[in-house]
């Protein structure tokens, strides 16, 4: 990277640093942290460092079956950037996604609409055990809060996670089948964004029929995205189970994945605000008092945002100590 880009890029982690500052609410993160007994703030650390290591072997193997020559600890380190530029993107968190992409061009030696399809592919991944999973996290919700078992709600509801989950089934079961779709009329002119836009979908769709010939990593990709969901509620099982011991465990996941859900919507920077107030909005509403609803939502935000932030600041600042950083060798 030139110097230049350099200290505009540590520019930027200076002024993150700040923001993170500004926005926490230290006094009620303390307060909130200090209830969790010593093994609990241990497991939860523990549980989020393996999700990022799961995360971060996804994007490996997804970039390695891409022709995007990155080796694990670069990758991890691109992550760590994502990571860093996600928390102050809103809801889907594009700035995360678009910095991932410009680093795996960089260092994969690959184009851009190769990088890119990268991205979306892990993305596809990653949101198709994600709507899936919400299928039951809204159907049990819905089903066991009184004041949310409204017809037109459910119909809204089930209707976008089902045409979500339907467009991300066809393009990774039948890549063949969209490629063929996307690819014809090929004579046609077109405009020079849409140009650009067929080109990165025919780059994505046939790095997905790919993985589709290699179908043990097919699987494993999905597997993968099910068992890194899936360790969301296991962290706020620990959290809450000393708070209210015999909270049903679909509960608990149930809550963790609509609010997940919610901080997607574009509106705050890393979904704050957003997340946090459903979270502790569907506690209330299932029996939790509300100063414990809200204690919980900020410390399971800690753990799994803040947290993340923090560590991913740390091992960029420990990498530009060191000079790690400086030529990222393959």
């Amino acid at each position: 990277m030139k110097p230049v880009l350099k200290k505009i890029w540590y520019g930027i982690l200076l002024l993150l640093l700040i923001f993170v500052v500004t926005q926490l609410d230290v006094r009620a993160l303390l307060s909130s942290l200090s209830a969790i007994p010593l093994i609990i703030f241990a497991l939860m650390i523990a549980l989020q460092v393996v999700s990022q290591l799961l995360v971060n072997l996804q994007w490996y193997k997804v970039a390695k079956f891409s022709d995007a020559k990155i080796s694990f600890r670069n990758m991890f380190h691109i992550n760590c950037q994502g990571a860093v530029i996600d928390s102050i993107t809103p809801g889907v968190k594009v700035g995360g996604e678009v910095t991932r992409a410009v680093q795996i061009s960089r260092i994969g030696n690959c184009s851009g609409e190769q990088a890119a399809a990268v991205v979306a592919v892990q993305k596809l991944f990653s949101l198709s055990a994600f709507f899936f999973i919400n299928l039951f996290a809204v159907g049990f919700i819905l089903s066991d809060i009184p004041s949310l078992q409204t017809g037109g709600l459910h119909f809204v509801v089930y209707g976008v996670l089902i045409l979500f989950l339907l467009l991300f089934a066809f393009l990774l079961i039948f890549p063949q089948k969209a490629l063929h779709f996307f690819t014809r009329n090929n004579d046609v002119p077109r405009k020079k964004v849409l140009t650009k836009l067929r080109k990165f979908v025919k780059t994505m769709l046939c790095g997905l029929l790919h993985l589709r010939q290699t179908s043990k990593t097919w699987v494993l990709l999905l597997v993968l995205s099910f068992f890194i969901w899936i360790l969301y509620p296991l962290k706020m099982y620990l959290i809450t189970m000393h708070m209210y011991p015999g909270t049903s465990f679909v509960f608990l996941g149930a809550v963790t994945f609509i609010a997940y859900m919610v901080a997607m919507i574009p509106i705050f920077p890393g979904g704050i605000g957003g997340f946090e107030g459903t979270m502790a909005g569907l506690f209330i509403a299932g029996g939790f008092a509300s100063s414990d609803a809200v204690a919980i939502a900020i410390a399971f935000r800690f753990f799994t945002f803040w947290l993340v932030m923090l560590m991913s600041l740390g091992f960029l600042g420990v990498e530009k100590i060191f000079k790690t950083g400086r030529t990222l060798p393959n």
